[in-house]
């Protein structure tokens, strides 16, 4: 799945690139590479807010769910300043 997702946006990224849709396009591998990182993460995310969502009532889905929401919650705290 992952090389899929991979390919897939190596694929946009060259269409995009060559049909000059910006000013700003690039056919950088580190930039693509980073990019793909960032479609995986989506896509990642998306799976499992809908984990948690669709499982509600769960008892290992409530555990996950509180589990990364104390996570967030903590990095939360360090990342955004106090006033």
């Amino acid at each position: 799945m992952t090389n899929s997702l991979i390919n897939i946006s190596k694929v946009l990224a060259d269409k995009s690139a060559n049909a000059n849709l910006t000013s700003n396009h690039t056919n950088n591998t580190e930039v693509i590479k980073s990019l793909n990182y960032e479609i995986c993460f989506k896509v990642l995310e998306g799976e499992v807010e809908k984990l948690i969502i669709l499982n509600r009532g769960n008892p290992t889905i409530d555990a996950f769910h509180k589990s990364v929401i104390t996570k967030l919650s903590y990095l939360a705290d360090k990342l955004i300043p106090k006033e």
